[in-house]
């Protein structure tokens, strides 16, 4: 059975576009996967987090940090 698939566009600023998809390029990966990956990352982290802390529990972080999944790519932010 075909696994269904949703379409979903998104906008993002030129210089994140590039950034994304020369780390594809590095993983010889599509953007797409690569994306997915982080997206699934995240929401997992998020999961991870939310269940680790209190909901009213002030030293949960408030923004996800997403471990790069090649080790010699390093963000520029």
């Amino acid at each position: 059975m075909p696994e269904t698939v949703v379409h979903f566009q998104i906008r993002m600023p030129p210089a994140l576009h590039e950034r994304l998809a020369s780390r594809a390029r590095e993983q010889k990966a599509s953007l797409n996967a690569l994306i997915v990956g982080i997206l699934e990352q995240a929401v997992q982290q998020s999961h991870d987090d939310s269940t680790n802390h209190p909901p009213n529990d002030t030293t949960s972080p408030s923004r996800v940090k997403l471990k790069s999944p090649n080790p010699s790519s390093t963000p520029t932010d």
